[in-house]
């Protein structure tokens, strides 16, 4: 019946969908779907517009006498009118729009393989020594296909924010603006979690354009504070040459960033720190960020002291502290207490946490927003001693958990005396916390906005923030520059 309806170039069109193989009729001209298609073609003749523009598009080849087999085409855009004709498909069209499909899709694998490899190639290591890390090559998958043309506009995935505002961009910016944010002074790691909430928010804090920008007014707290952290280390070293003191030297910008997660958590209420550190850098966190009194460090220095006087317990660099100070930032009190240290450099780990947890406890504090824990490491510990991955596997168990702790690790390039491509098999040595899949920024040392930037959450991800956020934990390290003098103490 629905023969009479159809004029013969259209029924050749319709007939010519089914198989070259098979010499049955398409199941969709029998039956009932048969009387469907002849309803369709009925409707369509009144209003075009009254059926999917799919098939408005086959019957307006069909009876335009397109030749059997280039009767469909896909439907056209959303934007196209209904009332103007479909254009047919030819074979270079088709050709062109599956290269225009593969183009796209290797845009996005580009894109992809920037947020998960681009800080192998992140400017980390003011030695350049860090291919004892890495492979300094180039990976594969970081090279843009050389038939692509780089000033062709792509449109963006929704897996990335490098565009702001914009939905596409050329591809000779898009490499540009990759490069900037995962091949920079900041190498963040992220994309081995498998939670794509976290994942989502620390892309929405690292990749829009713009974010490692700071005011003036920023810009000289961070001055300030590395030159009180620099002039500290270099009048210990003028005044006590001989001493055994564990310099910060090269990685002074740790001061300035312990003091931005202090200042940014204490504004989200954070009231007390529990910190736990190794020997590196504990007498300028002592004086910079817990505000021991000057007099007292220098006290310790005295060699003149007797058995009954302040100071002959421990040795200076494994002293602790509880200071209760104003944090000008917030114009709040808060509570700072460094935790005393013994020389098994990561022992302290547990003990942090387990203060942190009493503290928290003792406040009725259920979700971790008003006390906080921050745990500095070296690289050799950190990769080495069993202490650490036991303490990241408690971290989220409901009886031990602190609801995220911020770990900083000042990478030294060598353990004691040995070197890193012989003391672990992992590129870094802060693989072991993937463990449990927290956020990782390896930042370079002589490059402070960014490192700071990396800690706003107004910018980019932030470790404060994500624990605050996200009850979880987050790790920095930052590769420190060692000198021939520092290195002897």
């Amino acid at each position: 019946m629905y023969r009479v309806w159809l004029r013969p170039r259209l029924w050749a069109g319709l007939a010519s969908t089914r198989p070259a193989s098979s010499g049955a009729a398409e199941p969709f001209l029998s039956g009932s779907s048969g009387a469907y298609v002849e309803q369709m073609y009925e409707a369509w003749t009144q209003n075009p517009s009254s059926v999917h523009k799919s098939w408005d598009a086959f019957f307006r080849n069909a009876s335009a006498g397109a030749v059997p087999g280039q009767a469909y085409s896909p439907p056209p855009p959303l934007t196209h009118s209904p009332s103007s004709p479909s254009p047919r498909v030819t074979e270079g069209s088709t050709h062109q729009s599956m290269t225009n499909i593969t183009e796209h899709l290797n845009v996005q694998a580009l894109i992809r393989a920037y947020q998960i490899r681009g800080h192998n190639i992140a400017n980390l290591d003011p030695l350049g020594i860090n291919d004892a890390d890495l492979d300094d090559s180039m990976p594969p998958e970081l090279i843009a296909n050389e038939g692509l043309d780089m000033d062709k506009e792509f449109t963006l995935p929704k897996t990335t924010m490098i565009g702001g505002g914009e939905k596409a961009l050329p591809l000779r910016e898009i490499i540009s603006r990759l490069r900037t944010i995962y091949c920079g002074s900041v190498g963040v790691e992220f994309m081995f979690i498998n939670d794509r909430q976290k994942c989502d928010w620390i892309r929405q804090r690292f990749e829009p354009p713009g974010v490692f920008q700071m005011t003036d007014e920023e810009k000289k707290i961070l001055l300030a504070r590395l030159i009180r952290s620099t002039r500290f280390e270099e009048y210990l070293a003028a005044k006590w040459p001989s001493e055994k003191r564990f310099g910060l030297e090269g990685c002074e910008v740790m001061i300035p960033a312990m003091k931005e997660i202090i200042d940014h958590s204490t504004v989200r209420g954070v009231e007390s720190y529990v910190i736990g550190m190794p020997h590196r850098g504990r007498l300028n966190v002592l004086a910079n960020v817990a505000r021991t009194p000057l007099e007292r460090i220098f006290h310790e220095f005295n060699p003149m002291l007797d058995p009954q006087d302040e100071g002959m317990g421990d040795v200076k660099y494994h002293l602790g502290t509880t200071n209760t100070v104003l944090n000008h930032f917030s114009e709040r009190e808060i509570t700072v207490s460094l935790v005393a240290n013994p020389s098994h450099l990561e022992a302290v780990d547990p003990v942090v946490q387990g203060k942190t947890r009493a503290t928290q406890f003792r406040r009725n504090d259920e979700s971790g927003k008003t006390c906080m824990s921050i745990l500095l490491h070296g690289d050799a510990a950190f990769a080495g001693q069993g202490v650490v991955y036991e303490t990241f596997h408690l971290s989220d168990l409901p009886d031990y958990t602190t609801h995220g702790t911020v770990h900083m690790v000042v990478n030294n390039q060598i353990g004691f005396t040995t070197d890193p491509r012989v003391a672990r098999s992992s590129p870094y040595c802060t693989d072991v916390a993937k463990v449990t899949c927290c956020n990782i920024s390896n930042v370079y040392p002589f490059n402070p906005i960014p490192m700071l930037r990396a800690l706003q959450s107004q910018s980019c991800t932030s470790s404060r923030t994500l624990r605050m956020h996200m009850g979880t934990r987050v790790l920095m390290t930052t590769v420190r520059f060692t000198t021939k003098d520092d290195a002897l103490q």
